[in-house]
């Protein structure tokens, strides 16, 4: 007669072809987790930085309600990118090797948060129509405010990812 196995005999069974090799589904599913631990962490980490900022640099009430919500919006959506550009600048320069804090990777967060920030945040206070001049003023500042708020991004979003069950691009 054929037994069929008890659930703990299924339970024991060797599933390391399904962990070492997760398929086309599998890489779906983690990337997209990914992007969106990522993202909402980027979102979330940046938002009430910038708001200070656009606070101090005189954007209008009505404008801010605006630059936040496309500000979340667009944080959401290159969240992943942005850790996978931290990844692989991190690894250019050596950082990514690095146990704990070092010099290189807070190097890196720097000036990431500074470099991305004007391409990104100018189309957003566009958008909001806010004048020339407190764009000009509210760019600067932002920037300055990306390179410093970016230096503890690394750590807050590695710890975040870890928090999600997935693996920190930096801080292991």
């Amino acid at each position: 007669m054929n037994k069929e196995p008890s659930l703990e005999e299924r339970l024991s069974e060797d599933n390391s072809q399904i962990v070492t090799n997760p398929g086309l589904l599998g890489k779906i599913a983690y990337h997209s987790k990914c992007f969106v631990v990522d993202g909402t962490g980027y979102a979330l980490y940046y938002a009430p930085f910038m708001a200070a900022a656009e606070y101090l640099c005189g954007v209008k009430p009505e404008e801010m309600c605006t630059t936040r919500t496309i500000g979340a919006v667009t944080s959401f959506l290159t969240g992943y990118a942005y850790n996978l550009l931290r990844q692989r600048s991190a690894k250019k320069i050596g950082a990514d090797i690095q146990e704990g804090p070092s010099l290189k990777k807070k190097a890196v967060d720097a000036s990431l948060g500074a470099i991305t920030m004007m391409p990104t945040y100018a189309p957003i206070l566009y958008l909001a129509g806010a004048s020339s001049k407190v764009m000009v003023i509210t760019l600067l500042i932002g920037s300055a405010v990306g390179g410093i708020v970016g230096l503890g991004y690394g750590y807050v979003s590695d710890k975040w990812r870890t928090y999600c069950g997935l693996k920190p691009i930096l801080n292991k």
